[in-house]
């Protein structure tokens, strides 16, 4: 089965982590009043430019107060703490700048064909690029590799493989079920379910 898209934005997700993980047991999301505090506090953040950071958290810190009167108050800092932070580098201009230069660099890798050798047949000939984790998912770990502390090398989940293999490995499964269960070249070399292509492309290109 597919991966149920999110009702979010990337950047409206990951603030919501980073507000639900700080409150804890201080919310629940159960209750309207409280889911409206964190989405109010996520559209206030992600609506936030650069260089307004310190007044949208100056407006956050009055309304968390107000909101939730016994939350602690360091508890209020490390959450105002994260939230400028993440807004800080993902807003900042000259790390825009790497981001859309990256993402040139990935989709210019993405829909380049060229000659190679395929990493499930062997077969010397054109070669595309399968992601072995989707999209999506690819492109958050490129941004954490931007701005957070560890670089994500995003070339370790781009495999190359010639056309004919890389549609049948979309044949035989989804993209959930590639992300889930055949993360890597090594999983689907062992999968049985595409053993009877292999043995057939590589007898095709005598690399048995």
């Amino acid at each position: 089965m597919e991966e149920e898209q999110s009702l979010y934005t990337e950047e409206e997700q990951e603030l919501r982590d980073i507000i639900t993980k700080n409150l804890g047991t201080s919310i629940d999301l159960n209750d309207s009043n409280d889911r409206g505090l964190v989405d109010y506090l996520v559209e206030v953040y992600n609506g936030t430019e650069f260089g307004d950071v310190e007044e949208a958290r100056e407006g956050a810190e009055s309304f968390l107060k107000a909101s939730l009167p016994n939350l602690k108050q360091i508890k209020i800092e490390n959450l105002l703490d994260e939230l400028t932070d993440y807004v800080k580098e993902q807003k900042d201009p000259e790390k825009l700048a790497q981001k859309a230069e990256e993402e040139h660099e990935l989709e210019r890798l993405e829909s380049l064909e060229r000659d190679g050798t395929c990493k499930l047949c062997g077969g010397c000939q054109k070669i595309t690029i399968h992601h072995t984790i989707p999209k999506l998912v690819l492109k958050r770990l490129r941004n954490k590799g931007i701005t957070g502390k560890n670089k994500v090398n995003v070339n370790e989940y781009l495999v190359e493989v010639c056309r004919p293999c890389h549609n049948e490995l979309h044949r035989i499964w989804g993209h959930g079920e590639l992300a889930k269960e055949h993360q890597t070249v090594d999983m689907i070399l062992e999968a049985p379910e595409i053993q009877p292509w292999l043995a057939y492309k590589r007898k095709k290109e005598g690399t048995l």
